[in-house]
């Protein structure tokens, strides 16, 4: 062979070493934020089936259920829970129970009696902390901000590791995704090809979480919900019989007769008690709805908000954040991509941090045979 055919290799393309470092050192900030985040979260994907299996596999919606079924069970349970203020959540097709939120707990009520479905294995009180840990990390607002900037640095780890990833890309192989014999001095290549194939999952995750989180710490993406005010004509006439949440109730749903309840509760604010009710209108992705009612208990006024299905395109998509983060009441197929997403976040976590500390073996080792 003439030294003219002789083929020489091109050198491998240098890895950028400032962003090289950058991606590294944000990972192991987050690495541990990152890996119970997604652990909690994936569990949380299906917390509704998780439910149904364990504590309510008899519950079903009666045929026949409307409002005046509501507002007379809202009449008993204000009876029964005299003096406390009540933080409820309406039956609906997919989770036909009433749910008392407590502080720190949940209780399911069966909708023929009113009385607590048994949490024999602690499933609820196990999915209701992994709930309050995933979103706050059982730390208040501490919690969220620490998960607010493991987001952001997750989305920082997103993009650069795409970028690293890139010049490499030809080298994709599937067999790295998810290998059959797990191999400690691989991990970065499990990391790397999982990563990529991954990454749009996890934009979508971890911008609308991070998103969330910056509304609620920071400021919102939006000025408030435009609001009217109404003062109901009969408050007067309504019997003080009534316990107050079960009037108000009725008051609600007249100004959204269109609109099923979700969340109702009752609150206080400079000496007056008021009474919540929010709305899923028909046709909303959002399961919880995003259109409410305030009433005041003392002067029968009502402050009625934007109806989701009247507000801008802006904000609509603003209100979809949470079903596109948790795939809550999304199609099964969305779900099933959010759950995989939560896996290959916790997949990442774990290869990531493995690389590093095989990383860290091998130049311990490499010092001690210098020495």
């Amino acid at each position: 062979m003439t030294a003219g055919n002789v083929k020489t290799r091109r050198p491998p393309r240098p890895r950028p070493g400032g962003l090289w470092r950058w991606h590294l050192w944000a990972g192991l900030a987050a690495l541990a934020i990152l890996l119970a985040s997604a652990v909690s979260g994936t569990v949380l994907v299906y917390q509704k089936e998780l439910i149904r299996l364990t504590v309510t596999p008899s519950a079903a919606l009666p045929s026949v259920y409307g409002h005046d079924d509501i507002a007379i069970q809202l009449h008993q349970l204000a009876t029964e829970r005299n003096g406390v203020t009540l933080s409820l959540k309406a039956p609906n097709a997919d989770e036909p129970y009433w749910t008392v939120r407590h502080e720190h707990a949940l209780e399911l009520l069966d909708l023929a009696t009113l009385e607590p479905y048994p949490d024999d294995l602690g499933a609820l009180g196990l999915l209701n902390l992994l709930r309050e840990f995933h979103v706050e990390l059982l730390a208040g607002s501490w919690g969220q901000g620490l998960l607010l900037v493991c987001g952001m640095l997750a989305l920082f780890l997103t993009i650069s590791g795409l970028v690293l990833w890139w010049p490499g890309r030809r080298a994709f192989r599937w067999r790295w995704i998810m290998p059959g014999n797990y191999s400690a001095s691989r991990s970065l290549q499990y990391h790397r090809h999982a990563g990529a194939l991954a990454s749009p999952l996890l934009l979508i995750t971890l911008l609308t979480g991070s998103i969330m989180l910056w509304q609620k710490l920071i400021v919102p993406l939006l000025p408030p919900v435009p609001t009217s005010t109404q003062v109901a004509s009969d408050f007067s006439a309504q019997s003080t019989e009534i316990p107050a949440i079960a009037r108000d109730y009725r008051l609600a749903q007249t100004a959204v007769p269109d609109g099923w309840p979700t969340y109702i509760r009752s609150f206080e604010e400079a000496g007056v008690v008021h009474t919540k009710v929010r709305f899923r209108l028909p046709g909303e992705w959002h399961l919880n709805g995003r259109t409410s009612v305030i009433i005041n208990n003392s002067t029968g006024a009502l402050v009625i908000s934007e109806r989701s299905d009247e507000s801008s395109a802006t904000r609509r998509l603003v209100n979809q954040l949470y079903p596109l983060h948790s795939g809550y009441g999304m199609h099964f197929g969305y779900r099933l991509l959010i759950l995989l997403a939560g896996i290959a976040l916790a997949w990442l976590a774990f290869t990531g941090g493995n690389h590093c500390y095989t990383r860290w073996q091998h130049r311990r080792k490499r010092r001690l045979v210098s020495s």
